[in-house]
């Protein structure tokens, strides 16, 4: 399984993202991981399993044969998503905690996180972006297997590469003058360019200052063989996913310039080092396992 994004606005339009469903997989995975302290929080993510997955992953043996199959096809790809899900939990439950008026996932895919945090949700609104025949595959399985959908969240159908966010998000009942955290997770790399700088420049003109911008890139590598298991993801992910190309990365160490002359302020640039350290350490000190060395984690907050 390669590194894949949790929603993918480049698949077929009259298929769910099959990518969107890997990221899904390998978080109910992480969720019966026996090494408790990197044990995955997305109890909810094998809901979207068919009955056979979901079976497999009760099985110890089998469990364990699948983490190894993970990792021989792309090293480092389990580490990556289980860092990245807590990781984004982590902002996403700081901001529910804090009363933020806005939370906007951008490209959604199987995110549960309004499932998994509605007890913290109070009176924030939140919007959930992403493709129509993706938001109704999850919306029909969470409903299957007894999930509640809190009111609190609106499902926004869009398609990232011909769509006015503003537009959309305005017929949502978005108010672009409160504060609002966006996420915008496994999303970047799979859109062009263009889309990614429309994308920041609605974030940037329609939200107040201190929004804020949290997102996952691929960094620019010209020569990827001292980067652990980039070669094998990228390769991974152009052959598994046609539909849904390699379009955008950024330097890492641009990361920062790129965003200012966007009008954003750099807040957090997550590393694999800086993410293994915080999410796959165990209890001895060791580390439990190497993470992909191809993607970093971003926060960013709009400048007033």
């Amino acid at each position: 399984m390669s590194q894949v994004p949790a929603s993918s606005p480049a698949a077929p339009a009259d298929q769910p993202s099959a990518s969107a469903m890997n990221v899904a997989r390998c978080r109910a995975i992480a969720a019966h991981e026996s090494r408790e302290e990197i044990r995955g929080p997305d109890h909810l993510a094998e809901v979207f399993l068919d009955a056979a997955a979901r079976q497999s992953l009760y099985d110890p043996a089998t469990h364990a044969l699948i983490l190894k199959k993970l990792a021989a096809f792309s090293p480092g790809t389990y580490e990556y998503f289980i860092a990245r899900t807590a990781y984004l939990d982590a902002v996403v439950e700081r901001a529910l905690c804090e009363n933020i008026p806005q939370i906007v996932f951008l490209g959604a895919g199987y995110d549960t996180r309004a499932c998994r945090f509605s007890h913290l949700i109070g009176a924030t609104r939140l919007f959930e972006l992403d493709t129509r025949v993706t938001q109704q595959h999850k919306r029909s399985l969470l409903q299957g297997a007894g999930v509640a959908i809190p009111n609190q969240v609106t499902f926004v159908t869009v398609d990232f590469t011909t769509d006015s966010l503003a537009d959309v998000l305005a017929a949502a009942g978005y108010d672009p003058d409160r504060r609002t955290l966006f996420v915008w997770e496994g999303v970047t790399y799979y859109l062009p360019p263009q889309a990614v700088e429309e994308t920041l420049a609605f974030v940037r003109h329609h939200a107040p200052a201190g929004s804020i911008l949290c997102f996952d890139y691929m960094i620019t590598i010209p020569e990827m063989g001292d980067r652990f298991g980039a070669q094998q993801a990228r390769d991974a992910m152009r052959a598994i996913y046609s539909d849904e190309p390699l379009q955008f990365d950024l330097a890492e160490g641009q990361v920062a310039a790129f965003l200012a002359e966007r009008g954003f302020a750099l807040l957090d640039h997550a590393t694999p080092e800086t993410l293994q350290q915080r999410y796959l350490t165990l209890r001895d000190g060791s580390l439990a396992g190497q993470m992909l060395d191809l993607f970093r984690l971003v926060q960013a907050v709009v400048v007033g």
